[in-house]
């Protein structure tokens, strides 16, 4: 007996309730799939987070959490870490929830969110210090690559930071950082203090602060408030850790290592003050630099100094003087001032004039050379 020929399928032959049931297993067999994606997605998520934990302890760092919670279905992956914390040689940091979350297909970018109470504890010396930042709002995100975060960028408001110094509050911040680059491109800024060479490699970081109250202990003669802050700097040199503090920065200045200031903005008082330079360490640990800036407000500024005594009254007037003179700006306007800064010695000059000799930072007490 002769089997029947096989006919291709076609489904206008199926009837309307065979087009139907297409029309329903299509759609379905997609959800089923993309659910099956997202579970093995998440999983796969919790798994990396355990591996990079692992990899912090095989760098001395032992970090722990509580429960986690995964979330953020459909579009996003979502891991929830209770009141994680870090410990190495050096401090401690406990933390408040930590949110991680990514879209499952591209994982690579994620952000985080940690409002809430951070304290950060260190050694300074034979003693341990804390500081503790409340944060009304903070998070971010990072670009994961092949060695860890190729770059990041975090915003923070309503921030409340407690310090051995005393107490700082921010209204807004924002910081920005980029991957180390081997070679910049070109030298240093002009008027590079002698110590700060063309070290690699090049950390890109920008801040834009604003709003920002100093402790009372470090009020100023300008006063305790910086309206704004911009500053996008590359930290140039080497930047490894070499022990307990303050050894990563005595490496990084023995190595050549400069703060280029690619662009600073500030905005306090009556000083608004926009330029470039660069900044080293000498060999008593304090700042030495060089830059090129433009003043506004620089009368109502040494005239703060004046009444503050940070500057005596001869050298106040002397300045006034030289300063109108170099100045710039229409008759009966505001004017400006274009000026070399220079910071050398711990003397503070504009031009070739000196203005007054700077406390000691006592940010760590190096040895002598």
């Amino acid at each position: 007996m002769a089997l029947p020929p096989i006919r291709p399928f076609n489904p206008l032959r199926t009837g309307s309730s065979g087009l139907r049931r297409i029309a329903v297993a299509v759609p379905l067999v997609v959800i089923v799939g993309y659910v099956v994606f997202w579970f093995t997605a998440a999983r796969t998520a919790e798994t990396q987070v355990a591996r990079w934990i692992e990899a912090q302890a095989e760098q001395g760092v032992t970090v722990t959490h509580g429960e986690v919670t995964t979330g953020g279905f459909p579009f996003r992956v979502s891991l929830r870490l209770g009141t994680p914390a870090a410990h190495w040689s050096g401090g401690d940091w406990q933390g408040p929830d930590l949110t991680l979350a990514a879209a499952p297909w591209a994982w690579r970018r994620i952000s985080w969110s940690a409002p809430g109470v951070h304290t950060l504890t260190w050694k300074h010396g034979a003693q341990r210090e804390t500081a503790t930042l409340t944060a009304g709002h903070l998070e971010g995100w990072g670009e994961a690559g092949d060695k860890g975060f190729a770059s990041w960028e975090a915003w923070l408001t309503d921030g409340h930071l407690t310090t051995p110094r005393g107490p700082f509050t921010a209204r807004g911040l924002l910081v920005q950082f980029q991957p180390p680059a081997p070679d910049g491109g070109g030298g240093a800024a002009a008027g590079t203090p002698e110590s700060a060479t063309d070290a690699t490699p090049r950390l890109p970081v920008t801040v834009d602060a604003k709003g920002v109250t100093l402790p009372p202990r470090m009020n100023t003669a300008l006063g305790d408030t910086i309206d704004r802050l911009a500053l996008e700097v590359s930290v140039n040199g080497p930047v490894e850790p070499a022990g307990p503090w303050p050894a990563p920065a005595l490496a990084w200045r023995d190595a050549g290592g400069v703060l280029e200031i690619k662009s600073l903005g500030i905005s306090m008082g009556p000083l608004n003050l926009s330029g470039d330079g660069a900044v080293a360490i000498d060999g008593a640990g304090q700042p030495e630099g060089a830059f090129t800036a433009r003043v506004t407000g620089y009368a109502e500024t040494v005239e703060a100094l004046r009444k503050a005594g940070v500057v005596d009254d001869g050298a106040a007037q002397a300045v006034q003087v030289v300063l109108g003179l170099l100045s710039k700006g229409p008759p009966g306007g505001p004017r400006s001032l274009d000026v070399p800064i220079t910071v050398q010695d711990r003397r503070l000059s504009l031009g070739r004039v000196e203005l007054f000799r700077l406390k000691s930072v006592d940010w760590f007490r190096p040895p002598l050379r």
